[in-house]
């Protein structure tokens, strides 16, 4: 065996023995349609819309989306519904008022209202990952007026579900955490994010300034790193084996050079 190959090999042991893995930044583009949608009767008859969507990425990653807004009784959290836009990417559908004024009287959405957006009520779009994730950064397809982003993350340690934010206000959701703030096109990424959660929830904002419209055309983010357990002193099988494979081949070396 040469020198070469044994250092090799004396490589690829200490990678084996390693064991510690690091983040990988995934994306998702929500410019094409859905892997997979969930349709509903909203608001917008010649509009398709989708109380959940589910993108699945290169990689086999999946998110899934719902929308909701403040626009029950006392400025309460309801449901809304998701929209895409193509190659612009989501908007959210809901109703801001008892005449519903997000959608024409022909079942069309509004302009700028097709969009994500807080004019007259606040929608938000909650992100479902399948472990424990960090939001990067928010792709914006589209745009007007200064299209600021706020972003929350659900930390309680009691079990997530849609209560948490179905009838609440969103002054006083409880278990929701405020990550920071995206300030539009100009500044997507969120580079001081080290939480990690499996629920995040995304808003137009902040709620003072009621003239964001968005269409969001994808994310990037990172799973929590997986932590290998503590050691118990006891080599793993693999472990032995990758050892095993290593001085083999360094007493193979010396006998050669022995001869």
């Amino acid at each position: 065996m040469k020198k070469k190959s044994l250092k090799i090999l004396s490589a690829a042991l200490l990678i084996g023995l390693s064991g510690a893995a690091s983040a990988a930044s995934t994306s998702w583009s929500f410019t094409s349609t859905a892997t997979s949608s969930v349709s509903a009767s909203g608001f917008a008859s010649q509009v398709a819309e989708y109380s959940a969507m589910t993108y699945t990425n290169g990689a086999g990653n999946s998110v899934t989306m719902n929308a909701f807004a403040n626009t029950a009784s006392n400025a309460k959290i309801e449901a809304a519904y998701l929209n895409y836009q193509g190659s612009s990417g989501l908007g959210v559908t809901s109703r801001d008022s008892s005449t519903n004024d997000e959608v024409t009287s022909s079942g069309y959405l509004n302009n700028p209202q097709h969009s994500f957006d807080n004019q007259g009520a606040v929608e938000s779009i909650l992100f479902s990952f399948s472990s424990a994730f960090t939001m990067e950064q928010l792709d914006i397809g589209w745009s007007t007026n200064d299209s600021d982003l706020q972003l929350y993350a659900y930390t309680s340690s009691t079990p997530f579900s849609t209560s948490t934010v179905l009838g609440k206000d969103y002054s006083t959701l409880t278990g929701w955490t405020k990550v920071g703030d995206f300030t539009g096109p100009t500044d997507p990424r969120l580079t001081t994010n080290s939480t990690y959660s499996r629920y995040w929830l995304v808003t137009p904002g902040p709620a003072s300034d009621k003239l964001d419209y968005i269409k969001l055309a994808g994310i990037t983010g990172s799973y929590k790193p997986t932590t290998p357990p503590p050691s118990t002193g006891v080599p793993e099988p693999e472990s032995l084996a990758l050892v095993g494979v290593a001085l083999a081949g360094m007493l193979l070396t010396r006998r050669r050079k022995l001869v």
